[in-house]
């Protein structure tokens, strides 16, 4: 498959890397270290045009395909991790309501995006199950006179504090298994929720995604998405693994282009010629440009042919990319810390962030184990009983 670009696809891809590079690079290291929201970054990715990336065109947003989508965010991570990373949850949520919110729904939420750069964040993972969305969930949303509630605990809680609402995977109580799945848009002033300790990772320190407790959080029934189980049989969810696969690949590249930088003007006694004149170092590099090529083959395959593929098999596309770009992101990241040397341990270099971005974020569901048993199963046509 060949992944050309129209004019117009091409031109916001360009507009991204320039954004990634001018806007959201200069500050990254410092939301790392401070480990806080990136209101700045957020408000240029606004300003822009990318927070609206996934609204459909007759709302205002840029409508863009899964292709156009996964490119950008491969820029956009060029320049920041976390500003990426934060931009993908928030465009699932746009792509949820796009797909399963009313027509009420689309109306209220999709302005509060285009119009005023508001923010939507997506909780799913929980601190006594691993996995993502499909796993069973303690958070539990139940009928209440006038409305319902919401219990619970969610954690790695991403714009805790800073979104404007935020899509809570909860099980609709009185339904089984899957079935039960209820994503619920809870405003971030809803009485009941409670930020809980601190946040301070390895890496992807800016996402700002702590612990939070939901008792007796009341919500109306505008906020719930669609009926329970349904957003599950619409191949959206699956869009969260390709757009990590397209924040490391981004990530990784910016690791690789410092390194060949790098070696290309410096030379360090007794060789006074460059490091780039070094036949490990040109293997190193030939090998690092080869796995994310690679990587990157994969995951745009997978883009291109998600709109054109049956939603329960988005899993599968959404786990090849995945895994591809975990291999390679962590590959490379950890080749470029080996090539530069000591100094790429030293903060006023970019090496050490961008090794501990993608060390980190690689850990998202699904992990490499997972993807792996996707596929195969795909392959053998298993299907779990």
């Amino acid at each position: 498959m060949r992944f050309t670009l129209s004019d117009a696809q091409q031109s916001l891809v360009d507009k991204a890397r320039w954004v990634a590079e001018e806007c959201l690079e200069p500050r990254a290291a410092g939301y790392d270290a401070a480990a806080c929201h990136t209101w700045e970054s957020w408000n240029d990715l606004w300003k822009h045009g990318f927070l609206a990336i996934s609204v459909p065109k007759p709302y205002g947003g840029l409508g863009a395909d899964m292709l156009t989508y996964i490119t950008v965010l491969d820029r956009l991570a060029y320049g920041c991790t976390n500003s990426t990373m934060t931009l993908h949850m928030h465009s699932i949520v746009m792509q949820v309501i796009a797909s399963i919110g009313s027509s009420e729904q689309k109306e209220e939420f999709f302005p509060d995006v285009v119009d005023d750069g508001k923010l939507f964040g997506s909780w799913g993972s929980e601190p006594e199950s691993r996995g993502g969305t499909r796993a069973g969930k303690r958070t539990v949303i139940a009928p209440l006179e006038g409305g319902y509630v919401v219990n619970g605990v969610k954690h790695f809680c991403t714009m805790a504090g800073a979104a404007h609402r935020y899509m809570v995977h909860c099980a609709m109580q009185g339904y089984m298994g899957v079935e039960a799945f209820q994503p619920v848009l809870v405003p971030a002033d809803a009485p009941g929720i409670k930020i809980q300790g601190e946040w301070n990772p390895l890496g992807m320190r800016a996402t700002v995604s702590p612990t939070v407790s939901f008792e007796d959080c009341i919500v109306d029934r505008s906020c719930l998405l669609g009926e329970p189980g349904e957003v599950l049989k619409m191949g959206v969810i699956e869009g969260f693994g390709l757009g990590y696969a397209a924040v490391y690949l981004g990530a990784a590249q910016r690791a690789l282009d410092f390194t060949v930088e790098f070696c290309k003007t410096h030379q360090f006694d007794p060789d006074p010629a460059p490091m780039s004149s070094s036949v490990v170092v040109q293997r190193d590099v030939a090998a690092m440009t080869m796995e994310l090529e690679a990587a990157r083959q994969v995951l745009y395959h997978s883009a291109g042919l998600w709109e054109s593929t049956d939603p329960a098999q988005r899993a599968v596309l959404a786990a090849r990319a995945k895994y591809s770009a975990t291999g390679a992101a962590l590959s490379v990241t950890s080749t470029c810390l080996q090539t530069v040397g000591g100094r790429a341990a030293l903060k006023r270099l970019p090496l050490e962030r961008l090794y501990r971005d993608i060390r980190t974020a690689t850990l998202m569901p699904p992990n490499v184990d997972r993807c792996l048993d996707l596929v195969g199963k795909s392959e053998l046509d298993v299907t779990d009983p």
